[in-house]
């Protein structure tokens, strides 16, 4: 999206500069990861269902990944997070590069050792290899991904004795003195 704003210098000199929004695309892979997570939150707690009582109660398998309703909670609101961090380009990096770390930590320590999460979480070695990757490409991503903003000005003279390059102000010529008589 552009935003114009236009502006007098001086008498017959007009001034627009043209605003674009910055970007960047670490935008795109936060929005990415942040939809994989939700949708795989999403069907896994639309399997399991929303149980009160016991959220670590029902394990089901969704991708050859294990979630219980604690889990596929946790997922979904951490998508929620990385998709919502996506919408601005310093919010995206540093929403990646906290989500990053946290999940490629939590994933390598599920992947070594998936026992003790398999009651309350449902995590298996598959869930802690897909948190270890996603964290990893996020991180990767937050670090080296570039931010890319522009500015564009653009002035023009009018009147019959405009400068066409935009360096100096046309000089006026005395009246009478030949040339282009002023008006």
């Amino acid at each position: 999206m552009a935003r114009y704003r236009q502006s007098v210098v001086e008498e017959g000199v007009t001034q627009r500069e043209v605003v674009r929004s910055a970007w960047s695309p670490a935008q795109l892979v936060a929005i990415v990861a942040g939809l994989l997570l939700v949708v795989l939150g999403g069907v896994a707690l639309s399997r399991t269902g929303f149980h009160f009582r016991d959220l670590a109660a029902t394990h089901v398998m969704v991708a050859g990944m294990g979630f219980t309703t604690l889990s596929a909670l946790v997922d979904l609101v951490v998508g929620v997070i990385v998709l919502a961090g996506g919408a601005f380009p310093d919010a995206a990096k540093g929403t990646m590069a906290v989500f990053g770390v946290i999940l490629l930590a939590f994933g390598l320590v599920v992947a070594l050792g998936p026992t003790p999460f398999f009651t309350s979480w449902g995590y298996v070695t598959a869930n802690g290899v897909f948190f270890a990757v996603v964290g990893g490409v996020l991180l990767l991503t937050a670090v080296v991904s570039p931010i890319f903003a522009s500015t564009r000005r653009v002035t023009r003279r009018d009147g019959a004795a405009s400068s066409t390059t935009g360096d100096a102000p046309p000089a006026a010529t005395p009246p009478g003195a030949g040339g282009i008589p002023l008006a």
